[in-house]
């Protein structure tokens, strides 16, 4: 059964940054994501402590769910890390073509 659109939601969730964003900033998405999935999981260990047991019918939704904030942290530090690598590329063909002015 499909609650609200949530099965759907969690197959089809997409991360997109900001184009301009750097590292940093990404990585701190990263993290937000992440606190996202562990209080998620947190939660759920709570209603499962209270209640003895969890709604069957919910708990794959709940499970798809944590899994994307997951996967939005995972996707979030590894654009982070291409960023950082892409900067290091431009600052060294920066670096080569400055020497090669000098050498001139």
């Amino acid at each position: 059964m499909d609650i609200y659109g949530e099965a759907w939601l969690t197959r089809h969730v997409e991360y997109f940054s900001d184009p301009e964003a750097g590292p940093d900033a990404l990585l701190n998405d990263a993290t937000e994501w992440l606190h996202y999935a562990h209080n998620a999981i947190r939660l759920l260990a709570e209603l499962v402590d209270e209640r003895g047991s969890v709604n069957a019918q919910r708990l794959p939704t709940m499970l798809e769910s944590i899994a994307a904030f997951i996967e939005m942290g995972a996707r979030c530090a590894t654009q982070a890390h291409l960023r950082m690598q892409l900067f290091q590329v431009r600052s060294e063909e920066c670096s080569i073509t400055d020497d090669e002015r000098d050498a001139s």
